[in-house]
């Protein structure tokens, strides 16, 4: 057998040099950035505003990771710069594999956005939205009619394919915003409070329909979101945001383990006005609520058992109907977090 052709040697290995090139890129996470720092300058007598001070952050393919924070925390400002649509002003990084300055034209080819408040051209049709962002992402005929078919089935608008978008109901527009979101087939997916409007069953279909598009095609997607059900349900992880720095970040469980309190106390009975008064003298615990039926507060790990508030309530003389203790949720932990002063 004679020796290969120089020619098909050298295919060969730049075969096997970009086919080694696609793996490393593959093993890359779908978002690595770090330093990252965004300032707008002072605008009609307006201090400059430090909108990101110093972000470092990995986001994995195909997983879901949330953002956490106080309106004007600096989210908004995040999410452009990762969607290529802001240059950071100091820090860098890669987006799937994409240079976060670079690249940004190819990065936001690569990504989609979808927000809670649709905003579509009014006369278009399901059919025709879809169509339209097709061409803008230059997709073949074929192509764009069997993605058309595909999103339209997927969010369950197939009766309403030929419905002006303004005549559509709140729900069928977000599910028509959040396909024209996919027509691209994106690689990562930026989520602006996608059920914010919708009632819970169709907030539930949304929720599932997305999670089952991040199995099905190895999308990772960056959730935001002030539903804390919401947050907890579809993400991995979570990050809290606040004054331009991520100050908390981990799994749900975790977050809620690293709060002051861990426990919530309801107390259920009558004459419970000077339990209150007593709740907020007593080590460990911080009044919530009160009403005439009912006393919520927060205990902190340091109170070991409830002797201290039931003696309480006998000593106040509180009648206890019922007690029921519970863990602290993703809201307790973002109001905590919210509301701690900057030096922590």
């Amino acid at each position: 057998m004679g020796m290969p052709a120089p020619w098909s040697s050298k295919r060969a290995c730049s075969r096997a040099a970009s086919q080694d090139s696609d793996w490393k890129v593959m093993q890359q996470p779908a978002v690595d950035i770090h330093g990252i720092e965004k300032i707008y300058p002072s605008l009609r007598g307006k201090p400059a505003a430090h909108a990101l001070k110093g972000i470092d952050l990995t986001i994995q393919r195909a997983s879901v990771f949330c953002v956490l924070d106080p309106n004007g925390a600096g989210k908004t400002t995040l999410i452009s710069i990762l969607a290529g649509l802001l240059y950071a002003d100091k820090g860098g990084g890669k987006v799937w594999g994409l240079d976060l300055h670079s690249d940004r034209r190819k990065i936001r080819a690569t990504v989609n956005f979808s927000s809670g408040h649709a905003n579509l051209p009014d006369n278009f049709t399901a059919e025709e939205t879809l169509n339209y962002f097709g061409m803008l992402y230059d997709l073949p005929g074929r192509v764009r009619k069997k993605k058309i078919n595909e999103l339209i089935a997927f969010f369950e608008i197939e009766s309403h394919r030929k419905v002006p978008f303004n005549q559509l109901s709140t729900g069928l527009k977000q599910r028509l915003a959040l396909a024209k979101s996919l027509v691209n087939d994106p690689r990562i997916l930026f989520l602006d409070e996608p059920t914010s409007r919708l009632d819970p069953a169709v907030a539930l279909l949304v929720r599932s329909r997305l999670l089952q598009w991040r199995r099905e095609h190895g999308t990772a997607i960056v959730l935001t979101t002030h539903q804390m059900d919401e947050a907890e349900q579809m993400s991995e992880r979570i990050a809290f945001l606040k004054d331009g720095r991520i100050i908390r970040m981990g799994k749900a469980e975790d977050l809620k383990r690293s709060i002051s309190f861990q426990q919530r106390l309801i107390v259920r009975g009558r004459n419970l006005r000077r339990l209150a008064e007593v709740t907020e003298r007593l080590d460990g615990y911080a009044l919530i609520s009160s009403d005439h039926g009912q006393l919520t507060c927060r205990m902190d790990s340091s109170v070991e058992n409830l002797n201290p508030i039931l003696e309480a309530a006998l000593n106040a003389g509180s009648f206890i109907e019922s007690v029921e203790v519970t863990k602290p949720t993703l809201g307790d932990v973002f109001v905590e977090l919210a509301n701690r002063p900057d030096s922590d």
